[in-house]
């Protein structure tokens, strides 16, 4: 089935939007850090994975080894990400995030989620349902993509 350019442009338009309304709370706060979008990518990547190498967070993140260094030189210097030397191998360098970034970031997604319970309890049952079968297909959609870049990008 094609999809018409009035309908694609539509899509364009209102994911944009959403994007733009979704938490501008959380963005201006982001903000009020002084952190660019990029570190507060690598905090948010860190909390799960903590204790990644810098190769590790600098592919994750699709930087270079030193643009990841100066990245990670202002994260350590505002106190939100420490430094490691693995026992197991020397050369390697470990990064935790500290109490400080994981209160920030419990913090943003806080504030974050009692904005959104209060938009999505404005939908009925079936409308959210709906939402998230469109937000699966959404998501599935940029995953597929992020792969197929990722192997021409390999391939160049």
């Amino acid at each position: 089935m094609q999809i018409s350019d009035t309908t694609r442009d539509e899509a364009f338009r209102l994911f944009g939007k959403l994007v733009a309304r979704s938490d501008p709370g959380r963005l201006e706060a982001w903000a009020d850090l002084g952190l660019t979008m990029t570190q507060l990518r690598l905090l948010f990547l860190l909390r799960p994975a903590d204790g990644l190498s810098a190769g590790a967070i600098a592919d994750q993140l699709g930087v270079t080894p030193s643009t990841l260094t100066r990245i990670m030189d202002r994260l350590v210097r505002h106190d939100l990400v420490r430094r490691e030397t693995d026992c197991n191998d020397r050369r390697l360098v470990r990064h935790h995030l500290t109490a400080e970034a994981r209160r920030i970031i419990e913090e943003m997604e806080r504030f974050g989620r009692a904005r959104m319970d209060r938009i999505l309890a404005r939908l009925s049952p079936l409308e959210l349902e709906r939402v998230v079968l469109a937000l699966r297909d959404l998501s599935a959609a940029f995953e597929t993509a992020e792969v197929e870049e990722k192997t021409k990008e390999a391939v160049a």
